[in-house]
Order: structure tokens, then sequence, then C-alpha cells
């Protein structure tokens, strides 16, 4: 018989709001110097691959990335068609990185690790500032600021949406990016690769 070892996520440790804070401070950093010779493995190029591997590459680090199908645009991502929840609290109806956090928790029957559903929350403005860097045409209003509107039974407005086609627009846009990384050789990419 062997001893059972207790289940550890491997989650930072503290307060839920402050965790990502802390770890964040307590890793050491990478001189924008030293990047280069670090190598990052990305597999998987659908929305949060395709997307961090561009960013890895804007950084400086080598990336290879892996697809198992023809090409990064065959990605699920697609699918999600609905929208993209942030907390930018838009209309002023009290949204809050608490209450995506809440939603969020509560929308996935209690089953998701606190911590990193909080981290999410907390970063959900900047993906939606990414996005748009990346060039996805999310739907405006009239005066030019990013449409939002209430999705899925939430009771504040924060899913911002490019018509009926939101993955597509989303997965195309980390496509683009990644694709720019690829042309200045800071990527190097593997299609049709089983892992």
């Amino acid at each position: 018989m062997t001893e059972e070892q207790p289940l550890d996520s491997f989650s930072p440790k503290g307060p839920l709001e402050q965790r990502w804070t802390q770890h964040k401070y307590n890793l050491r950093v990478v001189s924008p110097a030293n990047r280069k010779r670090y190598r990052v493995i990305v597999v998987g190029t659908g929305l949060a691959g395709a997307s961090a591997a561009a960013s890895l590459a804007e950084m400086g680090y080598q990336v290879k990335t892996f697809c198992y199908q023809d090409s990064p645009r065959r990605a699920h991502s697609i699918a999600a068609q609905g929208g993209i929840n942030a907390a930018k609290n838009y209309h002023n109806d009290g949204d809050s990185v608490w209450r995506l956090f809440y939603d969020m928790i509560k929308g996935g029957d209690f089953r998701a690790r606190e911590s990193n559903v909080f981290r999410l929350a907390e970063l959900s403005t900047s993906i939606i500032d990414q996005a748009v860097a990346q060039g996805v045409p999310f739907a405006r209003e009239y005066s030019g600021y990013l449409a939002n509107r209430s999705f899925g039974g939430a009771q504040v407005s924060r899913t911002f949406y490019a018509r009926g086609q939101t993955g597509q627009q989303l997965l195309l846009g980390a496509y683009q990016a990644m694709s720019r990384q690829v042309a200045e050789g800071h990527i190097e990419h593997f299609s049709r690769c089983e892992m």
C-alpha cells in the first residue's frame, strides 16, 4: 500500500484577490536582452495558443507552435459565436471584476478553480484591448465606442461581440498576430502535428 498524497491544485496561496498579484511579484523576471535565449513551446494554436505565441514572440522569446489541423484557423475556438465578456462597466450598471468572477463561478456550477477564474476576470478588460489591437472588428456604437450587451442571463451588459461571428473574428485576429511573428522569424510553426 502506498500513502495517498493530498490533492494540491498548485494555485498560488493567500487571499483570493491577491493570489496572482503576489505570485507575479515573487516570480523571477527575465531581462529583455536574455529573452531571445529562451525557447517556448506552444501546443495548440486556438485563441489562447495563438495569442500567447504572438505575445511571447513580440516580447522577444523564440517560440515554436504545434497545431493538429492544417491551419490554426481551423481551431475549435471558431465555434464561440455569442461574444466575449469583460468587466469594463461601460453602461455603469454596477459591473465589477468580483461580479464577473461570481457569475463565471456560478455559471460553471462551482467546479472551476477560483483563483484562476478570478485572474481571468481581472484580465478580462485587457483581453478586449488586446483583441482590438489585433484588429478584431467588434461591433461599435454610433459614437465609435465598443458596443456590448447583456447575454446569457447576465444582469449587466458586459458581452462584447462581432455580429454573429465573434469566435471567428477573435481567432482571425490572433492568427494574424501570430502569422506576423512567423514572417519575422520569431515563431516556428508546425502544422499537422500530434503530441
